[in-house]
C-alpha cells in the first residue's frame, strides 16, 4: 500500500513539472526549403510568434521570405 502511494505521488510530481518545461520556448524553427515557390494546400495549421495562424509550414516560410523577419512556430494547431 505505502510503495503505491509513493509511486503516484511521484507521477503525480513528474506530471505537473512536465507541464512547465515549454513555457520558456519561444517558438521553434519552421521547416523550410530555401527555394520555395509555392505550397501545398494541406491544411495543418500551425501558430506563429507573431499571433497568425498559418495553414502550414510552408505558409509560414513564405511569410518569412517575404517580410525577411524570422516568425517561429509558437505551437502547432491555431492560435
Amino acid at each position: 500500500m505505502k510503495v503505491t502511494a509513493i509511486f503516484l505521488l511521484s507521477a503525480l510530481a513528474l506530471f505537473t513539472l512536465s507541464g512547465n518545461t515549454r513555457a520558456d520556448s519561444p517558438g521553434r524553427k519552421a521547416n523550410c526549403n530555401n527555394e520555395v515557390n509555392g505550397c501545398n494546400k494541406i491544411y495543418n495549421p500551425v501558430c506563429g510568434t507573431d499571433g497568425i495562424t498559418y495553414s502550414n509550414e510552408c505558409m509560414l516560410c513564405l511569410e518569412n521570405q517575404k517580410r525577411q523577419i524570422p516568425v517561429l512556430i509558437q505551437k502547432s494547431g491555431p492560435c
